[in-house]
């Protein structure tokens, strides 16, 4: 059985296991790519020395670490599960090790102004066209802001989801773990109680919360795009991302002196170490209101 068959029933499993759209696709992409390569250079055997020539084509390339770690970690979690089911007799990733040095990448956080300027415009644009569409993204905002979720968790959530008594979302992540975050601010959860009664009017074709101006599920790609008009309307200049509201929520919550493993939970994140990412980024904002107020200035001779 040839390999390119093999990674498609890989493939087949991803999705029977519930994993994101983006994830898979991301997958079969790194599997094409490294399918792709093999033939060009007549790998027939997928041995530790096809391993090594396809790192180095990486590196010749001129990828980065990260993404280098990304599509070996691809090819590695699919012979794990090809193993795993006796469709190989063995991994070649048993015993090969890869020294790669990533750089420390700190996540981007949006400053308390920029915050400020992207909730006056959803506003906004809901006070100038009460459309649908500026209905969901004002609420998308808010929802990615006061829960630290990630875009593909929010389109994902439906109705039976929510419980608007207590403010408790469950939210079915990573892994298909489930979490549940909550809506503790009195304006957010009367704006999202507002949001499940209208979107009934507009016969929508989903339960997902979320719609577009055509009733259908809102996508995460609905999200990014409108975000991204949605910041640059409000005098942005950079590019917002959801994820960007992910970081900054993160941020928000340690700098007023929330406790790291609440964080932790909240995100959803399996291990508190890639919570901890979040605390360089605190650090950072200390020491720069710090140098801004500089004490010891006011003494110098």
């Amino acid at each position: 059985m040839d390999h390119n068959h093999l990674f498609l029933l890989f493939s087949n499993f991803c999705i029977r296991q519930g994993l994101s759209p983006h994830t898979i696709r991301a997958y079969r992409s790194d599997l094409q790519d490294f399918q792709k390569w093999r033939s060009s250079q007549d790998y027939q055997i997928l041995d530790r020395e096809t391993l090594g020539a396809w790192l180095e084509e990486m590196r010749n390339r001129n990828y980065t670490p990260a993404t280098i770690k990304r599509k070996l970690a691809t090819i590695k979690v699919a012979l794990n599960w090809l193993e795993a089911m006796n469709f190989i007799k063995k991994n070649p990733f048993h015993g090969f090790k890869i020294l790669l040095k990533l750089p420390k990448k700190l996540p981007r956080a949006l400053s308390r102004s920029n915050l400020s300027a992207l909730f006056r415009q959803a506003e906004q644009d809901v006070q100038n066209q009460a459309c649908l569409r500026t209905k969901t993204i004002r609420l998308a905002l808010e929802l990615l802001f006061v829960t630290g979720i990630r875009v593909g968790e929010l389109c994902s959530i439906k109705l039976q989801d929510i419980d608007l008594d207590s403010g408790v979302i469950k939210v079915n992540g990573k892994g298909s773990r489930e979490r549940q975050v909550y809506v503790v601010n009195d304006n957010s959860l009367l704006l999202l109680s507002k949001y499940t009664k209208e979107r009934a009017t507009y016969r929508p074709s989903t339960n997902t919360i979320l719609l577009t101006s055509r009733g259908s599920a809102a996508t995460p790609d609905f999200i990014r795009r409108n975000l991204h008009c949605l910041a640059r309307h409000a005098g942005i200049k950079s590019r917002v991302t959801p994820h960007m509201l992910r970081h900054s929520a993160a941020t928000q919550l340690l700098e007023q002196g929330v406790d790291i493993r609440y964080v932790q939970r909240l995100l959803g994140h399996s291990s508190i170490s890639t919570t901890e990412i979040y605390t360089h980024v605190s650090n950072a904002s200390l020491k720069a209101c710090l140098k801004q107020a500089d004490p010891r200035a006011l003494f110098n001779p």
